[in-house]
């Protein structure tokens, strides 16, 4: 490694990244690179697309743009019944008894004698929106697959036909003489219903398959949620609702509402205001406690926005899942007139509601101006991650520590937005991310644009690798206006790269070259951000050998012991794993080196022992000589195949001979209580001692005999393992993750 100063000038700066190919926005030409500015970044971000105060009016362009490019998805995704019932209701509405009566034959309700969740449906009149909401209900609802349920049908005075509803096997149906509006009839319905859930559900709605699993199982999954609501989309598959705000001054605004159903702004779980009544889940024992929807809001409007400010009162969150969508006609049932019928009653309500939570909303409520911020109520701060790609924590330790990262973020109050730079929503980790209430970026999105519209509302902007800090960090300095800024290095690639010219001679001068600018660039980096992330003390220290002493923290990868997997003792266990994403360059030539040089020394002393290579992203030519019948090519594998792996087997080899940071596999081998034969290179920053915690080796003949001792030597195995252990706890578990971020962030 070459030993730079520790200012990196700015000439040398942008030198390293048109060598490296990483020339970005607002980066100067060769001609004025020392004259780099804020203004300078200013000018050329307003060139890009008109300055920064026009972008509402972009906006409203662009959202016209995609409504237009996916009219033909959303139709094809739209359950064909809410299209034809949208487009021909009045003659629907007009079936006679005898036609309903043909019709319920097909509705098939399971009798449940405890069911674990009630859906209660008011309705009044509309008897072709009530008929087909109950049949959504029998022909998507796998009943083997969803919580046991009832149907419980509220008949509020119907003049129509409704009452031959009564028919349909199963169905709990309730009859009230005259109209007692949403609030009077869900209260009905309430007390006929048996279940530990309740669920409310407007009668022109129907359901998908994955409506109720998803309410339920997220609200059983958290003790301190007290209510979960639905994405809600018109039967033209444009987006009704994507959770609600409600603003100082008790105007609402139905989040997303005529936007595109899919963007990814609409697709997180996150703490919301209020979810519409239209579809949610609730305990009962809860709502009971309420005393129900409250009368003061009869006949309807604001009753459902009440219960979630009680529920939230009560120290209870309010969660959107948008994995859970009905698609609902809006006013079907009560009219779209504000000044007529009961839709007069929004307005009025309105008042009632204002009067009783105007403190609440002035303490904690948005603007319409802020609404960016008041949609999601996950936290009171924004964090902006940018990655190269999502996270595939199944695949690479990288991976599982930006997960780790993440969680930290939340538990420390932070709503986090990740930005991929490939824009590419993968399964299922797109999902997994959204489902942690995490807003993942995908699609034909400009971060430019972005930066303009949302930059100023974000506290914190992680970028992480070099290439990607390099590509965003002229317009993050310039339109993060209050942003604290971080480079995460993951490793430190110019160290990496230094190493592995010593094992690959015959690349040694392209690869010291590369090395160089590396140095350069990252250090360049370090000196524009405000905080960068190391991985090990290693790292720190070889920064402070070179000059750069301040800024630097340390962030390690975050490991849980798996106490079940202690379970399993030495004689139990068998063969050696390894493990690695093939795609990383050191794992190949761990492996190489591994087959070529020291499992075949390893073999005359263990007879019959099995290779287990474990991991994604094997080349074919790798694999081509990965022949012998003494290696099993598990190759990828899901965490529970991987976890039986880890705790069944007997040793674990790292035989790394170049790399930086601290390595992942070898923590998740000492997670599931499996000792360790490594490098120094492997070992580095993992606060392991050879003979103690771990069996260290940088030669292929001591390597080997490593193995052979750990494998045979049951005292020196215990030894090993338990050490580890108390290593992993001390120096990875989440709370210490957690201070170091909280300690980058308060610096």
């Amino acid at each position: 490694m070459t030993k730079q100063s520790t200012n990196i000038r700015n000439d040398d700066f942008f030198l390293a990244k048109e060598k490296l190919g990483l020339l970005s926005v607002g980066d100067p030409g060769t001609q004025d690179r020392l004259q780099v500015t804020d203004t300078f970044l200013i000018s050329v971000a307003r060139k890009v697309d008109g300055k920064i105060k026009e972008h509402p009016k972009l906006k409203k362009s662009l959202v016209k743009i995609k409504r237009s490019a996916s009219k033909a998805k959303r139709l094809l995704t739209t359950p064909k019944s809410v299209v034809a019932q949208n487009s021909n209701t009045a003659s629907v509405a007009e079936l006679s008894v005898n036609d309903i009566n043909e019709k319920i034959k097909t509705i098939s309700l399971k009798k449940v004698a405890a069911p674990k969740v009630s859906i209660i449906i008011p309705a009044f009149n509309k008897v072709n929106y009530s008929l087909s909401c109950i049949q959504s209900i029998s022909e998507r609802l796998d009943t083997k697959t969803n919580p046991s349920f009832e149907v419980v049908l509220v008949d509020n005075g119907s003049s129509d036909n409704t009452i031959a509803l009564k028919g349909i096997k199963n169905l709990v149906f309730v009859h009230n003489k005259e109209n007692l509006g949403f609030v009077g009839g869900c209260n009905e319905g309430l007390k006929a219903s048996k279940g530990e859930y309740v669920i409310f559900l407007n009668n022109d709605a129907e359901v998908t398959e994955n409506w109720l699993t998803s309410l339920y199982d997220t609200i059983e999954a958290d003790s301190k949620i007290g209510i979960v609501g639905s994405k809600i989309i018109y039967p033209n598959g444009v987006l009704q609702e994507a959770g609600g705000i409600i603003f100082k001054d008790a105007d609402g605004l139905n989040y997303g509402k005529f936007d595109q159903a899919d963007s990814y702004q609409y697709n997180y779980v996150r703490d919301v205001d209020y979810c519409s009544g239209a579809s949610i889940i609730i305990k009962r024992s809860l709502m009971n406690s309420f005393g129900g929807f409250d009368n003061l809001y009869y006949p309807a409007y604001y009753e459902d926005t009440d219960l979630s400010f009680k529920v939230r009162k009560e120290g209870l969150r309010v969660v959107y899942q948008p994995e859970s969508v009905i698609f609902h006609i809006e006013g079907g049932t009560a009219g779209t007139s504000t000044n007529t019928g009961f839709k007069k009653f929004q307005a009025i309500n309105k008042e009632k509601f204002l009067k009783r939570w105007g403190k609440t909303l002035n303490a904690s409520h948005v603007l319409p101006a802020e609404h960016y911020l008041g949609r999601d109520r996950s936290g009171d701060k924004l964090a902006l991650i940018i990655e190269e790609a999502l996270p595939t924590p199944d695949k690479d330790s990288g991976s599982r520590r930006m997960v780790a990262i993440i969680e930290s973020l939340q538990k420390l109050g932070y709503k986090v937005t990740f930005w991929p730079n490939n824009l590419t929503a993968i399964q299922p980790y797109t999902k997994n991310l959204q489902q942690m209430g995490v807003e993942v970026v995908y699609g034909n999105i400009d971060f430019m644009q972005f930066s303009k519209l949302y930059g100023h509302a974000y506290d914190l902007v992680i970028m992480s690798r070099p290439e990607i800090c390099a590509k965003y960090i002229n317009i993050c300095k310039t339109l993060f206006t209050k942003a604290k800024l971080v480079y995460d290095t993951v490793d430190l690639h110019y160290v990496r790269l230094a190493r592995q010219a010593e094992v690959e001679t015959a690349n040694a001068e392209q690869l010291l070259e590369q090395s160089k600018w590396y140095e350069v660039l990252e250090k360049g980096l370090m000196q524009r951000v405000d905080a960068t992330l190391v991985v090990s003390e290693k790292e720190v220290e070889l920064l402070k050998e070179s000059g750069v002493t301040s800024k630097v923290y340390v962030v390690s990868n975050i490991h849980t012991i798996v106490e079940d997997s202690f379970k399993t003792k030495f004689q139990d266990r068998k063969d050696i794993v390894f493990l690695g994403n093939y795609a990383h360059l050191p794992n190949r030539d761990a492996l190489t080196w591994f087959t070529n040089e020291i499992f075949p020394t390893v073999q005359k002393s263990l007879k019959g022992v099995k290779l287990r290579i474990v991991g994604a992203n094997m080349p074919p030519e790798l694999e081509k000589t990965l022949t012998s019948k003494d290696y099993i090519l598990d190759g990828f594998v899901s965490d529970d195949e991987l976890f039986e792996i880890l705790k069944t087997s007997r040793v674990f080899v790292a035989p790394l001979r170049y790399g930086a940071g601290v390595k992942g596999k070898i923590g998740q081998a000492i997670e599931h209580g499996l000792p360790v034969v490594t490098t120094s290179i492997g070992s580095e920053g993992m606060y392991l001692t050879n003979n103690s915690s771990c069996v260290e080796a940088n030669d292929a003949e001591g390597f080997a005999d490593g193995v052979v001792e750990l494998y045979n030597n049951e005292k020196l195995w215990q030894e090993v393992q338990a050490n580890a252990k108390t290593s992993l706890v001390e120096h990875f578990s989440t709370e210490k993750a957690t201070e170091d971020i909280k300690r980058v962030l308060n610096s």
